[in-house]
């Protein structure tokens, strides 16, 4: 049987982030990675200003041609009003095409003192002991870490019988070359199709479209003439033209949106790290940032999960819960997430401050519960104010401002609750309760 100090199974991101901040105190790390080779897939392609701060403190620069720097996002409308600018207050992001930064990582990793990776192997049995096995071998490990993604198979052995995490949507993927975006240096966001549009540079020449498709979605037979019809007049003239040609050859990647809330960081000796603890949707480009701050924290916190638990559950807390509450603003179609966007957009165009604390909490920059409190404190009393000045609704004399006023109160309530981040049901409980009376 063979004894290793740290097992991480699955050799991306997440795992060679954890390997390379274990071996950084001496560890020695063995890692067991199921694909014989690296594969291009449509995955994390953004690293918030946190996750680009520890890549540079684990010594990786993002300052070659193959990232993109970007100062923040541009919000727009889809109603032809001008971009709202929103600008990290502290710090820059990157994107990058998944396999540029992963095969970074992996170099890295591959040349630490103390870490052995091995391709084609796959973890098979854990035990909360610390006991593995391999398709090849048993191993003692005094630490094991999943780091295998969303399909996580330590998390899964870990708890088996759980249920799946919820679907929200699909994720069209296309890469437009020699596309020109509004503004270079930030992310776009576009509404005004079906779903939103996130746009991003990938490459100096090329373009990363990710368009969320609705559940459920047109089968093979439609979904090009969807993808055209619904999105193209929401993109900008530097951008439809170039869509449309790669919708019409059929250049699109897929992936399904999930969401699994991070609250089951491990067990005994067994430990996750990224997408194996929770995801959201990736309109929040979430996921590459959190994964190497696990990462990180876990080799500093280790063998104490209690503490690295506890640490980034409270450390991850705003950001999941922002995303989360972007996501369903951004996409619900119902009264109360159309009322909160608008007044979202209505505040944040004339208050800078308010948009620091969105995007420094969207950056992990700022980690405070109480700035997230402040952000929806702030958006909830614009929309009070809106719906205090508007009244009834014109053409429907049943919607009252009581109606409007329970769908507010339970759209925060699921923010606020624990099922934040699922899609609600179509007829909230607290407006359930107002329209049946007592």
């Amino acid at each position: 049987m063979r004894t290793v100090d740290v097992l991480v199974a699955g050799a991306g991101p997440a795992g060679c982030m954890t390997a390379l901040a274990f071996a950084r105190r001496g560890a020695e790390v063995l890692v067991v990675e199921p694909s014989p080779a690296s594969t291009r897939r449509l995955a994390g392609e953004w690293l918030h200003p946190a996750g680009v701060a520890a890549l540079h403190r684990a010594g990786i620069g993002t300052d070659n041609r193959e990232f993109t720097a970007n100062r923040g996002f541009q919000l727009h409308a889809g109603d032809g009003h001008p971009p709202l600018p929103c600008p990290y207050p502290d710090g820059t992001a990157v994107s990058m095409y998944h396999h540029v930064l992963a095969a970074l990582l992996l170099r890295a990793a591959r040349a630490a003192p103390g870490v052995v990776l091995r391709r084609g192997d796959r973890v098979v049995a854990v035990s909360a002991d610390g006991l593995a096995r391999t398709a090849r071998e048993e191993i003692r490990a005094g630490l094991i870490v999943g780091a295998d993604g969303r399909a996580s198979t330590v998390r899964r052995l870990l708890r088996p019988g759980e249920p799946a995490p919820a679907p929200l949507s699909r994720i069209a993927g296309l890469l437009l070359h020699d596309a020109r975006l509004p503004h270079d240096g930030y992310g776009h966001v576009f509404l005004g199709g079906p779903g939103p549009v996130l746009a991003y540079r990938v490459a100096p020449d090329t373009v990363r479209l990710c368009l969320d498709v609705p559940l459920p979605c047109p089968g093979p037979s439609g979904i090009r003439g969807y993808l055209k019809h619904g999105y193209a007049p929401a993109l900008p003239d530097g951008l439809r033209p170039a869509f449309s040609e790669a919708v019409a050859v059929g250049r699109v990647q897929w992936a399904a949106a999930f969401f699994r809330k991070r609250s089951f960081y491990g067990r005994g000796c067994c430990a996750l790290v990224g997408d194996a603890v929770g995801h959201g949707h990736p309109l929040a480009a979430l996921g590459m940032t959190l994964a190497l701050l696990d990462g990180e924290c876990l080799a500093r916190r280790s063998p104490d999960l209690t503490a690295y638990a506890a640490e980034r559950t409270a450390r991850a807390w705003p950001a999941e819960r922002l995303g989360a509450a972007l996501h369903r603003a951004l996409t619900g179609n119902d009264p109360a997430s159309l009322l909160l966007r608008r007044a979202a957009f209505g505040l944040w165009q004339h208050d800078t401050r308010q948009r620091g604390l969105v995007l420094g909490l969207l950056g992990m920059r700022d980690e405070r519960r109480s700035a997230f409190c402040d952000v929806v404190a702030h958006v909830t009393a614009r929309a009070l104010t809106e719906l205090a000045r508007a009244g009834p609704c014109p053409s429907d004399g049943s919607v009252t401002l009581l109606h409007r006023l329970t769908e507010l109160a339970d759209w925060l309530v699921w923010l606020a609750g624990p099922t934040v981040g699922t899609p609600p049901p179509p007829r909230g409980r607290l407006r359930a309760l107002a329209v049946m009376g007592p």
